[in-house]
């Protein structure tokens, strides 16, 4: 039976292109409120693809990072494959990578929305894929990656060596995990090496899309002071109760989704080509040393970026070459 709603049908394409899920295994939906009609989509249409779905509602965490009840963290290990529609993300949560370790697939759709989902999906995932492994194949080759923008980023880290992950819709391998929509290439900076100045002009959790930029001045690989944006205040009061941990400069990340706009949705705008991004935070899914539980992108459009020196990136357009 052929997907009856748009929403359907882009849950469709994501558990059959990207999440390859099969007759004989079992689907879990894990949802919030503000969620639900996509959750209920992937269980319509995984009722007629698993062997058994189920769907499970919890309540809204705080932040991006919290942990999922108990009770549902160790429910998520016993499926096959579990996706993730939640207004917070649970990405970057010990439930999360716990369940990754013993083999179930995982898609994590932290503040997904039906516009985000529907303009997002309906891509060539075949050319993306190829894209964003070409763009995680060059920063793993780079050792000190410099960014720079019109509005006054100046920022420089080293990688220590990291190699980047390609967020690039696969996901039909034992213990995969990646967003959906999927579309970027990401590492976790070698903590204590950031330096400099970071402005976000695009996009922040805490805000949504900015109609000010959010200037963060960077010391030792954590955030030392914020200003700009109203939601300054909120950031701090985040890093206060969870002390220094939370000021990592945990991510770096390229957009490589054509798809993609930048709209105020973390989840989308990250991805949108031509964009870079910047978290705060817990680094432990990506090969980093921090645990804490949030995880905050702030997403910067139109920036430079040197590899070891060399020109790759001109204001958002890739240098070939």
């Amino acid at each position: 039976m052929p997907p009856r709603t748009d929403m359907e049908e882009c849950a469709q394409i994501a558990l059959s292109s990207c999440l390859n899920l099969m007759r004989h295994e079992s689907l879990l939906v894990l949802c919030d409120e503000p969620c639900l009609e996509i959750g209920q989509a992937f269980f319509s249409v995984g009722s007629l693809r698993a062997k058994e779905a189920v769907m499970v509602q919890i309540t809204p965490r705080q932040l991006s990072g919290n942990e999922p009840p108990e009770q549902v963290a160790e429910l998520i290990s016993r499926f096959d494959v579990t996706v993730m529609p939640t207004s917070k993300s649970l990405t970057h949560t010990r439930a999360r990578r716990n369940a990754s370790q013993h083999g179930c697939r995982i898609a994590t759709l932290p503040g997904i929305t039906a516009e985000t989902f529907s303009r997002t999906m309906k891509t060539d995932w075949e050319r993306l894929g190829v894209r964003t492994r070409k763009v995680a194949s060059q920063l793993s080759q780079a050792q000190k990656i410099e960014i720079k923008t019109e509005l006054g980023t100046d920022l420089v880290f080293n990688t220590g060596g990291r190699h980047a992950k390609a967020d690039d819709g696969r996901l039909n391998f034992k213990g995969a995990f990646g967003n959906i929509p999927a579309g970027e290439a990401f590492l976790a900076p070698q903590e204590g090496s950031a330096e400099g100045v970071l402005v976000i002009d695009g996009s922040f959790p805490l805000a949504g899309l900015l109609s000010e930029p959010l200037i963060c001045r960077v010391k030792k690989g954590r955030a030392a002071e914020v200003v700009g944006h109203p939601c300054h205040k909120e950031l701090l009061k985040l890093f206060i109760k969870y002390y220094d941990l939370a000021r990592t400069i945990a991510e770096f990340g390229v957009g490589t989704l054509d798809t993609a706009v930048v709209c105020g949705n973390v989840l989308e705008d990250e991805k949108a080509r031509g964009t870079i991004h910047i978290a705060f935070g817990d680094n432990a899914s990506m090969g980093g040393t921090v645990k804490v539980p949030v995880h905050l992108d702030g997403v910067v459009r139109q920036p430079s970026v040197w590899l070891d020196g060399k020109l790759w990136m001109e204001r958002g357009e890739m240098v070939e070459g």
